[in-house]
């Protein structure tokens, strides 16, 4: 569910164990991609390396000069996006790049990472979404929401769930990781009916803790069950569309774009799922209102 939208809007909002892995394997991590995924993977990782060493000259050899941009505050190219990251270190010397979490599937890969730009600095969570071709950075999705207190709920960045690892693990197919993804959204949080919403919550969370990474959202679906009933209450015409879907293992990415959630016109969300046996376990979200011009052509989804 998409429940982080600006520093701004935090206080608007008004939301009132699982079991141990089966199948404890010390190599899941790199067992469940393809030899593709993995070299994407490591491409993307490669990108995030060099910036934290001011190595620009990496986006030089593993970016495309034709780079497709969906991050309004860049335009398309490879010098525009060389020049994005050249300006945020001038202003940052010291800025940190904290890979979280990161899912590849076929062509694409998403990294959820925590940038801090000055030693004290909450910083800002991040999501990144990535499309390879022939081994180079071609297509590039952006999304950044600042670092929140952490208030009643859980902080923006760590895995609760068991087990406690942030890499995918082979506890769910792509397949069904998807799947579930998918359902979360047109069964519960595009569901305006509160007890067919319930079932579903049943349905696809029942027993499980639910870990929520929303500051100030309590774990839980009676948390979920209010954030979506107010969320309909205040626009009757709330919408989450959903654009891409990424999976790997027990993770799955959502990307959509929001219509009117609470005073938030137009936005664009990336929810982060861990699923295993059909359910979902732990959430993340980064989300950011879609601003009123671009540098590019290309939509934010």
């Amino acid at each position: 569910m998409s429940l982080i939208f600006s520093v701004t809007m935090i206080a608007a909002l008004s939301p009132s164990a699982t079991a141990a892995p089966r199948h404890p394997l010390p190599n899941a991590f790199e067992s469940i991609a393809t030899p593709q995924e993995r070299a994407n993977r490591a491409v993307v990782l490669g990108f995030y390396t060099a910036l934290n060493r001011g190595d620009l000259g990496y986006l030089d050899k593993m970016v495309r000069p034709d780079l497709v941009q969906h991050y309004p505050t860049i335009a398309n190219g490879r010098s525009a996006f060389r020049a994005y990251h050249a300006g945020l270190r001038s202003q940052n010397p010291d800025l940190r790049f904290i890979v979280k979490r990161t899912i590849a599937q076929n062509d694409l890969v998403v990294v959820h990472s925590h940038f801090v730009g000055k030693a004290g600095d909450a910083g800002i969570a991040k999501v990144n979404l990535f499309r390879l071709d022939r081994g180079k950075i071609a297509e590039h999705w952006e999304l950044n929401q600042a670092v929140q207190p952490q208030g009643v709920g859980n902080d923006m960045f760590s895995t609760l769930s068991s087990p406690r690892i942030s890499k995918s693990l082979p506890f769910s197919t792509d397949t069904e990781s998807e799947r579930v993804g998918r359902a979360a959204f047109a069964e519960i949080v595009n569901q305006p009916d509160d007890q067919l919403r319930r079932q579903a919550l049943n349905r696809y969370i029942g027993n499980n803790t639910y870990y929520q990474h929303f500051p100030n959202v309590p774990n839980g679906t009676e948390a979920l069950q209010q954030f979506v009933h107010d969320a309909f209450a205040a626009q009757p015409d709330y919408r989450a569309n959903v654009k891409i879907v990424v999976a790997e293992g027990d993770l799955v990415a959502v990307f959509e774009h929001l219509e009117k959630l609470f005073d938030m016109e137009n936005g664009v969300g990336a929810d982060l799922f861990r699923v295993r046996d059909g359910k979902l376990l732990e959430h993340w979200v980064v989300i950011e209102p879609t601003p009123p011009t671009s540098a590019n052509p290309n939509t934010m989804y």
